[in-house]
């Protein structure tokens, strides 16, 4: 496994500046002022712009037209999601704040992709039994430091030869070298390092998987095989 660079936000923010202007960065600066304005305890975490990015490359090289997302925070990466399927594609995404939800609908309407995005309220676990299977790519922002109880249900409604996509991976670098800036024990347990890598050796060896990651962004991704 390659080593992070340790100029990587130099790197990052370098290369979002090559790419040009993010379309949706006021969602982003919105959600981080959402989460400070909440508290400590807000969920509201917007997605990587370079990963978004990423993303999107991969929604439209697939042609996905219909696409599920697990935590919608104020949609910044619906928005992405809802850009790349196109005006005749569809993104589903569940989130389970009330509050976010309200908030995410009427950010996404005044983007003009309110006609694209469903946002479904309830929990995951809950939520994923009631769909109907199909996905072209479902993107994971919920799960974090455990294998989430939703996994095999994930992998249930995801078309053969569909995509997988899994943010917040980046504690995994933490729990393989050791150290790192942050004392995950503090929130997730003394245990959290084997229970992250016991959830990345757990899809590695999926029998309906084939497994990969992308480091900086931290991203897993899966093509499920059958």
């Amino acid at each position: 496994m390659a080593a992070v660079h340790s100029d990587s936000r130099q790197i990052a923010d370098h290369l979002a500046n090559l790419l040009g202007p993010d379309p949706y960065l006021h969602i982003r600066q919105a959600s981080f002022e959402h989460r400070e304005a909440h508290g400590e305890d807000c969920d509201v975490h917007p997605s990587n712009p370079l990963s978004m990015r990423l993303l999107y490359a991969l929604v439209r090289g697939c042609r996905a037209e219909r696409i599920l997302e697990i935590g919608c925070g104020l949609g910044y990466s619906a928005a992405w999601l809802a850009e790349a399927v196109g005006p005749h594609g569809k993104v589903e995404n569940i989130e389970r704040d009330p509050l976010h939800v309200d908030l995410a609908q009427e950010v996404l309407k005044e983007a003009g992709l309110g006609d694209r995005i469903q946002i479904l309220r309830g929990e995951a676990i809950e939520v994923l039994r009631e769909l109907k299977a199909g996905y072209r790519l479902i993107y994971d922002d919920a799960w974090f430091m455990t294998e989430p109880k939703y996994l095999e249900r994930m992998v249930e409604i995801l078309h053969p030869g569909g995509l997988l996509v899994m943010a917040n991976w980046f504690p995994l670098a933490d729990a393989i070298v050791g150290g790192g800036d942050i004392d995950w024990a503090q929130s997730f347990g003394a245990d959290w390092a084997e229970s992250i890598q016991a959830y990345a050796s757990k899809l590695a060896s999926h029998r309906h998987l084939r497994m990969a990651f992308s480091l900086n962004p931290w991203l897993g991704l899966a093509v499920k095989i059958d």
